[in-house]
């Protein structure tokens, strides 16, 4: 009896985390307010809240964004931060009480700068819309989303890719609520999802792109990986860039568990509900999912494509050590570059110069001087 207790909780433990990897959250706001100066925020204080760079806050009650920047003041004994609101003199007439904090400081594709529309890319379940930014080249760029965010968090990536004049597709894939009407109540980890941005990829070949570089965050980075090895179009694709990117979903679960003190086994038992076809269906999946497709770190070179990762080593939702070991397992393909310590894909807020110069440089190298 005494073994069944730890058993039943762990089993509770597993059906709880494969909810919370394929189902969208609720979301987490915090309280926050301007000062009386008008030219700071002060915000709960947390992990997130406090570390260096630029970052945007969304007012759920007005609809509204706001940029921050320079942390100012932490006050440890009450819990909050204060941070400076970027540019000076744009500061909201009225914030909060509880606001949205995200990565993303630019809001809507007329911030990042240059032309765009909106288009519709054709997939097979009907239109799905997208953003595309003008370029200069018949080179082009198809920016790749994570799970539960949306195509807007990708403006930082559009943003680092702009001087280099390539067009920058940004779409959205299934389980976006964008899509109308809705067509995934759950993530499949990539596992569906390349589907959506290969419709991406014809729709680029279709308007003019001779070369295709697939830019993946997170699980944006399975996708990437996954579309560059199942596309048609696989002799247009001339590099993949990710950014903190999911390339073993074994591993990266596995580290989450460990993360919530649980031990191995629980990670273990996740994975078997979610490659059980009733547990599957259950949750909303279209298909169980397969892990061995979703990994390339435990299989040697399996990567064709040369791959830029750039990761902070202090990611702990997707650790280090995990794009270490895909590199190793890759190392005729892939280059690593550690960037500074930045939380998940955060990396860019961390440092946009740093990002952008990491980024710009190895493209110029390694996609434009060989294959000019």
């Amino acid at each position: 009896m005494a073994f069944l207790v730890p058993a039943a909780g762990l089993s509770g433990f597993a059906v709880i985390m494969a909810r919370r990897i394929v189902k969208r959250g609720p979301k987490d706001y915090r309280r926050a307010e301007v000062t009386e100066d008008g030219g700071r925020i002060r915000i709960d204080l947390d992990d997130y809240t406090k570390v260096p760079g630029d970052f945007g806050v969304f007012d759920p009650a007005t609809g509204k964004y706001t940029v921050v920047g320079e942390v100012t003041l932490i006050d440890e004994d009450r819990k909050y931060v204060e941070r400076r609101i970027d540019p000076p003199g744009s500061a909201p007439g009225r914030l909060g009480p509880i606001v949205d904090w995200t990565p993303d400081v630019f809001f809507e594709p007329a911030a990042v700068g240059g032309r765009y529309e909106e288009v519709d890319v054709p997939t097979a379940y009907g239109a799905a819309p997208a953003w595309l930014f003008e370029g200069t080249t018949d080179v082009w760029v198809v920016h790749i989303h994570g799970s539960w965010t949306d195509r807007s968090i990708m403006f930082r990536d559009v943003h680092a890719f702009s001087s280099l004049g390539f067009t920058s597709l940004v779409p959205t894939f299934r389980s976006d609520p964008e899509v109308s009407p809705p067509q995934a109540e759950s993530s499949h980890l990539g596992q569906t999802e390349w589907r959506d941005v290969e419709s991406a990829v014809t729709y680029a070949v279709a308007h003019g792109a001779r070369r295709i570089i697939l830019s993946g965050w997170s699980m944006g980075g399975t996708i990437a990986l996954l579309t560059a090895e199942r596309s048609a179009h696989r002799d247009r694709i001339a590099g993949i860039v990710l950014v903190g990117p999911v390339t073993s979903w074994r591993k990266t679960i596995t580290a989450g568990a460990a993360r919530a003190g649980v031990p191995a086994i629980g990670a273990g038992l996740v994975m078997r509900l979610l490659q059980t076809p009733p547990f599957a269906k259950m949750l909303g999946l279209e298909e169980p999912i397969d892990f061995n497709a979703l990994d390339w770190v435990d299989v040697p070179n399996r990567v064709e494509v040369p791959t830029l990762v750039l990761h902070s080593s202090a990611d702990q939702e997707v650790p280090w050590e995990i794009s270490a070991a895909f590199q190793r397992a890759n190392p005729a393909t892939v280059t690593l570059i550690p960037l500074p310590e930045a939380h998940h894909t955060q990396e860019w807020n961390a440092s946009p110069s740093t990002f952008t110069n990491e980024l710009t440089s190895w493209i110029s190298k390694t996609i434009l001087t060989e294959q000019g």
